[in-house]
C-alpha cells in the first residue's frame, strides 16, 4: 500500500498559490485598464471644454444668450435624401398627412451646438461662395450656439445681439440652408424671412423641420 509523505498536498497547496497570484495579476491588470480609460475621458473633457471657450467677436455675444450651455454635436439624419427645406404633407390621395410630429427637444438636457452664419446686406451669397470647405467668407461669419428646434424666430433674437445692423424694425431677415448635396457640392434652398417688427409665418419654423445636419450653414440676407 502507497505511503501519502504529503507531497500531493503540497502540490495542491501550491497550486492554489498560483492561481491566486494569476487572480490578483488579472485584477491588477483590470485596474490599469480602468484608470487608462478614467484618463482618456478625463483628457477627452479637458479638449471638449477648451473647444466650448467663445471665440471673440460676433460670438460673445450669443454666448451671453445662452450663458452657461456647453458646446457638443448633435447627431443628425445620415444618408437621408434632403430634396427640399421643409417636410411637405401628402399631395397623394387618401388621408396621408405627411411625416409623423418629431418628439419634443429637452434643452434642459440637451446641448446646444455652434451654427454658423454669414450675413449679408441686400442680398444673399452666390452659391460661389460656399464652393469649398475652409474658404466661407469669414468678415461677415456670425456664431451662435443653439438646438436643433430652434426657430428662425429664436435665430433673429440671437443675431440681432451681434449684429446691430438687424436691429432696425423694418429689416427682414432671410434665411437660407446651405448643405452638401449627394455629390458632396454645396447647395443652397430657402428657410424662410422673419420680420423684425411683425410676426408672419416663418417665425415658428424649426430647423430641425429643414432635416437641417450640424455643420450645414446658413446664408442670410438683411434686408430694408
Amino acid at each position: 500500500m502507497p505511503v501519502d509523505d504529503g507531497s500531493d498536498s503540497e502540490d495542491k497547496k501550491e497550486e492554489r498559490r498560483e492561481k491566486k497570484e494569476d487572480r490578483r495579476d488579472e485584477k491588477r491588470s483590470d485596474n490599469k485598464d480602468r484608470d487608462r480609460r478614467d484618463d482618456r475621458d478625463r483628457d477627452r473633457d479637458r479638449d471638449r471644454d477648451r473647444d466650448r471657450e467663445p471665440r471673440a467677436g460676433g460670438a460673445s455675444g450669443a454666448m451671453r444668450t445662452f450663458a452657461g450651455a456647453v458646446q457638443a454635436s448633435v447627431a443628425g439624419a445620415s444618408g437621408a435624401s434632403r430634396p427640399g427645406p421643409y417636410d411637405a404633407p401628402s399631395s397623394g390621395k387618401g388621408k396621408g398627412k405627411g411625416p409623423p410630429p418629431r418628439k419634443a427637444l429637452d434643452r434642459s438636457r440637451s446641448c446646444p451646438f455652434l451654427l454658423r452664419v454669414f450675413r449679408k446686406i441686400g442680398e444673399h451669397h452666390g452659391i460661389e461662395a460656399f464652393k469649398e470647405r475652409g474658404q466661407e467668407p469669414v468678415d461677415e461669419e456670425l456664431q451662435v450656439y443653439a438646438w436643433p428646434d430652434v426657430t428662425l424666430r429664436e435665430l433673429v433674437d440671437l443675431i440681432k445681439d451681434v449684429a446691430p445692423e438687424a436691429r432696425a424694425p423694418n429689416a427682414k431677415l432671410s434665411f437660407n440652408l446651405i448643405y452638401p448635396d449627394k455629390t458632396g457640392k454645396n447647395v443652397s434652398t430657402v428657410l424662410g424671412t422673419v420680420t423684425c417688427a411683425r410676426r408672419g409665418p416663418d417665425d415658428d419654423k424649426p430647423l430641425s423641420s429643414s432635416k437641417f445636419q450640424t455643420g450645414d450653414l446658413i446664408d442670410l440676407a438683411i434686408l430694408k
